[in-house]
């Protein structure tokens, strides 16, 4: 007897191990934050428990706002300052890992520059061919509506589906810039990173449901995923979902100030200066004489979902084509051109 419920028991635990192989991705993360911080140290660790094969490929300084800005023919050379996180000194390598892991590596240089460089070589040497999902982020910041084109975050995953991969941008609510694994089980890191397993994983049994083998996301899509600030004592612990469109709607319109130091955020964020410069108006805030801002009150633009507390999931595509109506009014207004 107590051999057969070995034999049972042994039969059952295979058919998981089988079962977790199945849905093992191999899995490239990147972000514009910088490869020491603690949101993408959350996640990969995660991942990983989860059983997926992970690598990071990201910047070694923060480059938010960068949005798909590379550096074209320029040699990278070595670091003239220590990372972000100040794990690597000065004087390294400028395209190197983390001593402490070999599966986490650093550019210094943009953040495409950095999810091309775990594309185009990490990815070859690792798995001997491209990841099955690109994820990016999750960002310092919510990267919502019309701030997308400056996100870095946002054009890794654009720049990942051209290239035929499926790919999620991910970003928060949490701002601080932390570097490291957390050391705390409970910490925000590790909510927001469970959130996101737990979205790889509908999508992986909703794909095996329907017998579908080909790609974790329909070919030439992505998700732009973006998370509230967790913050229980005004009401927002965020846990459920809203489908969205991208729309306008962002807690951040960035406006040209004549003088950074009359922009309350720039002021806010130890910006203020009498030189001129890009800063934000924030959700709520007026903006300057003469400024027009878009409007855009649609509760399914993400910035709107997000500030009824639910996490915002956008289907996006790398290239923006307009609609089909979009396009046959134009063509209306150039009727009569030659055409082949």
């Amino acid at each position: 007897m107590l051999k057969k419920t070995v034999l049972r028991a042994g039969c059952v635990l295979a058919t998981l191990l089988v079962a977790n192989q199945a849905l093992a991705l191999n899995i490239l993360l990147t972000n514009d934050d910088g490869f020491e911080s603690a949101q993408i140290r959350a996640l990969y660790a995660s991942l990983e428990a989860r059983g997926h094969s992970v690598v990071i490929s990201a910047p070694a300084q923060n480059h938010s706002g960068s949005g798909g800005a590379m550096n074209f023919l320029q040699p990278i050379g070595p670091l003239t300052r220590p990372t972000r996180g100040g794990t690597v000194p000065a004087g390294e390598p400028g395209v190197g890992r983390d001593r402490s892991d070999p599966d986490i590596h650093y550019v210094n240089g943009t953040p495409v520059m950095s999810l091309l460089y775990g594309l185009d070589v990490i990815a070859s040497r690792k798995w001997g061919a491209a990841p099955d999902l690109v994820i990016s982020g999750p960002n310092e910041g919510n990267n919502q509506g019309m701030i997308n084109p400056a996100s870095g975050t946002f054009n890794n995953a654009l720049f990942a589906i051209n290239r035929g991969i499926p790919a999620i941008a991910v970003s928060t609510g949490e701002v601080a810039q932390k570097n490291g694994l957390p050391t705390d089980p409970g910490a925000t890191e590790f909510r927001i990173a469970s959130l996101v397993v737990a979205l790889i994983e509908r999508i992986e049994r909703n794909n095996e449901r329907a017998h579908r083998r080909t790609s974790f996301l329909p070919p030439g899509t992505g998700l732009n995923v973006n998370v509230p600030k967790f913050d229980p004592a005004h009401g927002c612990t965020p846990e459920k979902y809203h489908f969205t469109r991208v729309g306008t709607a962002t807690a951040y319109q960035p406006v040209f100030f004549e003088k950074l130091s009359e922009s309350p955020a720039a002021v806010s964020f130890g910006a203020a200066s009498p030189l001129p410069g890009i800063s934000f108006v924030l959700a709520g805030g007026k903006a300057p004489a003469g400024v027009r801002l878009v409007e855009d009150d649609d509760p399914d633009s993400e910035a709107n979902a997000n500030q009824e507390c639910f996490i915002s999931i956008s289907p996006i595509q790398g290239v923006p084509e307009a609609s089909a109506a979009n396009a046959r009014a134009v063509r209306a207004r150039l009727r009569g051109i030659p055409t082949k």
